[in-house]
């Protein structure tokens, strides 16, 4: 029997149910631990919460709260000598042959709150929308966070827009709609600025959980070097879509996140 941690934001725990899924859908005999978000709250870490019980997961697989102090002190060497990145499984490569599974396992349970459906009916009414996304909050304010992950510059957003719009033709370029999803918002409006109509997404009456689909639901993504934006772009299923990923993921060597990534996607 395979056991594994649930832990971290929402997208680590999607990478986390991901990986597991596929392993059950083979044969192995798994539980999924989530004693992290009793334990958590937080000592070296962001506080977090479990969010997977609002996505509609077709496991058979337990989810237990049993805590493994022997088992947990091991990672923590393990993870401090180098070895691994603690077990957040960020790659595609280990559910890519399960990928119809996995976008029916994230699908929502209940229907999105009636903030969330509003957006939802502009994205689909707009002919070309894009979403975009600013991480910042610990990336910023946790001074180890940010010197781990560090943030994307406005740059980086700059040229991943100019980069789609090449990918369009000319007509379509006054089609275009972006919409801004960020855990600092209000910085975005005042700190940032596009050439293009804009729809500001994220608002405290929206759940984390109904952004990520509703960031899905655009044609294109410019995402952040974050798990959250990037499950808001592999969600969209379209074969025709245009994602631009940072091409730095950590401030860590290159070897550390190579496939992070997939190859379909731009990185800048």
């Amino acid at each position: 029997m395979k056991i594994i941690a649930i832990k971290g934001g929402l997208g680590n725990q999607l990478f986390q149910y991901a990986y597991g899924r596929n392993l059950e859908l083979s044969g192995e005999k798994i539980v999924f631990d989530i004693s992290f978000f009793d334990r958590n709250k937080a000592k070296i870490d962001t506080a977090r919460n479990f969010k997977l019980n609002n996505f509609n997961l077709g496991t058979k697989a337990g989810f237990v709260n049993k805590k493994r102090p022997v088992l947990n002190i091991f990672k923590k060497i393990k993870r401090n000598l180098g070895f691994g990145q603690g077990d957040f499984y960020q790659s595609e490569k280990y559910f890519n042959n399960i990928t119809d599974i996995i976008r029916q396992d994230f699908k929502l349970r209940r229907k999105m709150n009636n903030v969330a459906e509003i957006v939802f009916d502009v994205i689909q009414k707009e002919k070309i929308s894009v979403s975009i996304h600013v991480r910042r909050g610990d990336y910023v304010q946790d001074a180890k966070t940010n010197e781990y992950h560090g943030v994307c510059a406005q740059y980086y957003y700059e040229k991943a827009l100019a980069t789609i719009a090449e990918k369009l033709q000319e007509k379509d370029l006054e089609k275009i709609h972006l919409f801004i999803f960020s855990d600092d918002i209000e910085w975005v409006k005042n700190n940032l600025s596009f050439p293009y109509p804009i729809t500001f997404v994220s608002n405290p009456a929206i759940p984390d959980y109904e952004e990520l689909i509703l960031m899905s639901k655009c044609a294109h993504h410019i995402i952040a070097n974050s798990s959250f934006s990037w499950w808001g772009a592999w969600l969209n299923s379209n074969p025709q879509k245009v994602v631009i990923a940072p091409a730095k993921w950590f401030n860590g060597k290159p070897s550390t996140y190579k496939d992070i990534v997939p190859d379909s996607w731009i990185k800048i």
